[in-house]
């Protein structure tokens, strides 16, 4: 009876460890698809805000952040 209470308590011993490496194997792989991208980062021309590229308005060649004061034209 002792050798199979200690069997059990290995196997499932083996099973924790095992399921938390799988579990930190797939998050080192999620984060390095999420470092892959980047998006450039550019200042507004108006109030010098920093903004991602896509979250921003190219007005006469300036770069613009969504701030509706920062889009009207001068």
């Amino acid at each position: 009876m002792p050798r199979i209470l200690l069997l059990i308590i290995l196997l499932w011993i083996l099973y924790v460890v095992l399921k938390r490496f799988i579990a930190s194997a797939k998050q080192k792989k999620s984060t390095s698809k999420e470092t892959g991208h980047t998006e450039k980062i550019v200042a507004c021309s108006q109030c010098g805000l920093h903004v991602p590229e896509s979250e921003s308005h190219m007005i006469k060649s300036k770069v613009f952040c969504n701030n509706p004061d920062c889009n009207q034209q001068e």
